[in-house]
């Protein structure tokens, strides 16, 4: 019913600039289609309210609950929600939000744990026409308080799965940030029953649904928009090299705070599949859950998986699981040769915020191109700006806010179109003139064995400008010897790339999705001295 009834009829009217349309193909003002009788021909009550914007679609949630009522699209524990009860639950919370003073073009913040709870919080916000700012509960005071201002939010939600000290507190921090708290009700609760319904509401293509916080590798947060056109290009995108079928369900293990998470909820969200939270990410539970069979796609950073082999030993996994969609971070070749050997059925996938997830990602099970990410999706184009065969690499697309960017990302794009990335313009180090991507020399070192975890880095020298050190922490019982690893590095890599130095550490910074913060090395730096 969203595609024959609204989608197309809506991106049609998007791109000949005409203004929006609605069921049936009637254009769309004051609450009902111009030419038809209220109510008539929507098969619901609820009439969505008038847009003033050139093109909408109409809510993805309501489409699945009218097309597949009983169908199960919420897994949290032991507690399931079908379509129906998903989006009766989302209406009650809305109608209570709403009574509260929550309006469209908010931008409401929403804090708590990755629960039940917390999905409906976002799709209630979602029914309101607020955008979301899903913010990590755990950040500390100031930080916190410093991204309730940066996303400028008009509110603040406290999701019901946080305990009394943790409420009191982030009631304190949206105080002092002059933001007013609202605190949820549980979402299989009855709050709400009482207020009055508020009427589905169609989400204009460049509406804000998500106001991100976006670091890199970096730790300065900046603020990424993602609009309802970007999250359904995507999701479309990603269904077109992912497959699609009616019984799909997926598993997310990743932060809701982030695009990784969140893209699976609302691909699920589009295409009426279900999902299953597994957050926070436990490597034991994940590959039992995966180990089950009714797993046939979820979403991993590097780092994740290394840990999900690691609990299974050799054994395959279930032929039901379609693809392991594999990005967030570089992924090491060793890695791969892992996955290869085994058949696990691994997407390499690159994106980001600001295109609402994927931008290119390999086929399951294609190991054609091992160490790129594969051709772009269907809706975007990538590309390396001017002559040079490597450098910043460009998208665009409707993945993207502004229609193209350029990245910091470092890569290059063959001539089959396959997109390789080699790092970020700020992981850089250039030593003699000779740039040296760190992710190269990682990928080196973690082959060796013994070693976990690398990063490299680079570390001022008066005679090269920059070099390149390592810093490694070894696998239990095991520690290389320097001069090995010197031999080891030589054997893959130029000579200017060989580490100055290696220095042994017990763990790396790395954030809730295993990114390596690299500022966060650096101190790390003054624990080793002296050259190999």
């Amino acid at each position: 019913p969203a595609l024959s009834r609204g989608l197309w009829p809506a991106v049609a009217s998007y791109r000949r600039g005409r203004g929006r349309l609605g069921p049936g193909g009637h254009r769309w003002r004051h609450g009902r289609p111009q030419g038809a009788r209220p109510g008539a021909g929507h098969g619901s009550h609820l009439v969505p309210c008038c847009c003033t914007v050139t093109a909408a679609v109409p809510n993805p949630l309501a489409s699945t609950a009218a097309a597949r009522p009983q169908h199960v699209v919420l897994l949290a524990g032991n507690a399931t929600l079908t379509a129906t009860a998903l989006l009766q639950a989302v209406c009650r919370r809305a109608a209570m939000w709403a009574a509260q003073g929550v309006k469209p073009g908010d931008t409401v913040a929403l804090v708590g744990p990755a629960d039940l709870d917390f999905v409906v919080g976002l799709h209630a916000l979602g029914w309101l026409g607020a955008a979301v700012a899903p913010l990590l509960a755990t950040a500390p005071n100031p930080a916190l308080q410093q991204q309730l201002r940066l996303v400028q939010a008009t509110a603040l939600v406290i999701g019901s799965g946080l305990d009394g000290a943790e409420v009191t507190r982030l009631t304190a921090i949206a105080a002092a940030a002059d933001v007013p708290c609202i605190k949820a009700m549980p979402a299989q609760g009855t709050a709400g029953d009482n207020a009055t319904a508020v009427a589905e509401r169609f989400w204009p293509l460049d509406e804000v649904r998500l106001v991100l916080l976006s670091s890199g590798t970096t730790g300065a947060p900046h603020v990424v928009p993602v609009t309802t056109g970007q999250l359904l290009f995507s999701a479309f995108g990603s269904a077109t090299r992912l497959g699609h079928l009616p019984g799909d369900r997926w598993l997310c293990c990743l932060p809701l705070h982030h695009i990784g998470g969140l893209s699976i909820l609302f691909r699920a969200l589009w295409f009426g599949a279900s999902v299953q939270l597994a957050a926070p990410f436990d490597a034991a539970a994940v590959a039992a859950a995966l180990d089950q069979g009714g797993i046939t796609l979820t979403s991993l950073v590097p780092q994740m998986l290394a840990q999900v082999l690691a609990s299974r030993a050799a054994k395959p996994f279930p032929q039901a699981l379609r693809a392991i969609l594999l990005g967030g971070a570089p992924t090491p070749g060793a890695l791969l040769e892992r996955c290869r050997q085994r058949q696990v059925p691994v997407c390499v996938t690159w994106g980001m915020s600001e295109t609402a997830s994927q931008v290119a990602t390999t086929w399951p099970g294609d190991w054609d191109g091992p160490g790129d990410c594969g051709p772009p999706l269907p809706f975007v184009r990538v590309q390396v700006p001017g002559p040079d065969a490597s450098g910043s690499l460009q998208v665009w697309g409707p993945v993207v806010h502004q229609a193209s960017m350029v990245t910091r990302d470092i890569g290059s794009v063959d001539a089959t179109g396959r997109v390789r990335v080699h790092g970020r313009d700020d992981d850089l180090i250039i030593s003699g003139g000779e740039n040296i991507a760190p992710f190269e020399v990682e990928s080196v070192l973690l082959a060796y064995p013994g070693i976990k975890d690398a990063a490299v880095v680079g570390r001022a020298d008066a005679r090269w400008g920059e070099r390149p050190v390592a810093v490694l922490v070894a696998a239990a019982g095991m520690r290389p010897d320097d001069a090995a690893l010197v031999a080891w590095c030589r054997g893959s890599l130029a000579t200017f790339k060989v580490p100055a130095q290696f220095i042994w550490c017990d763990a790396l910074p790395r954030d809730a999705l295993g990114k390596l913060r690299r500022k966060q090395v650096l101190p790390l730096l003054h624990q080793g001295v002296g050259d190999v």
